[in-house]
């Protein structure tokens, strides 16, 4: 606050200024904005030029594979995240070779609730899981969105 106070008794903005209101509109808008310009500089991330432009570089999404690595982007959960591996999650060839072990290995009576390929490899786990934590909670909250606004148009039009 002492500095934000010197700084616009510099510039001519406090009513007590003795200081000469000599500066032209170009420094006195820098000095204006130079608390937004410090805190963006030294507080906001720093991001590399080509993690904003290049797709690649935005391995957001679960289930999106590495283009170099071939690592396929697996959610974590919170409360594991000190032990989890990086170097662990599958890869392309990997699930590959997991689905062609499976096909060789031929059918079992194990498999009848097996109706996706994710479900033949080490994906499973991680998918059930993002299943079960994120899209499930997902439905049932549009679910219940869609519920009340139906139940609200029909409080509104008397039709219950």
């Amino acid at each position: 606050d002492e500095l934000k106070t010197a700084l616009l008794t510099f510039i001519g903005k406090s009513g007590n200024s003795k200081a000469p209101k000599n500066l032209s509109n170009a420094d006195r808008s820098r000095v204006e904005s130079w608390p937004v310009e410090t805190v963006f500089k030294y507080v906001y991330p720093r991001l590399d030029i080509n993690v904003s432009k290049m797709q690649n570089h935005l391995l957001k999404s679960p289930f999106c594979v590495h283009p170099k690595t071939g690592r396929v982007c697996v959610p974590i959960e919170v409360s594991n995240f000190a032990s989890f591996d990086p170097f662990q999650v599958p890869t392309l060839g990997q699930l590959m070779k997991e689905l062609d072990d499976f096909e060789a290995a031929g059918k079992s009576e194990n498999d009848a609730d097996i109706s996706f390929d994710w479900q033949k490899t080490s994906l499973k786990e991680p998918f059930e899981k993002f299943q079960k934590s994120f899209l499930v909670p997902l439905l049932n909250e549009e679910r219940r969105m869609q519920r009340e606004e139906r139940e609200k148009r029909a409080a509104v039009m008397g039709d219950f």
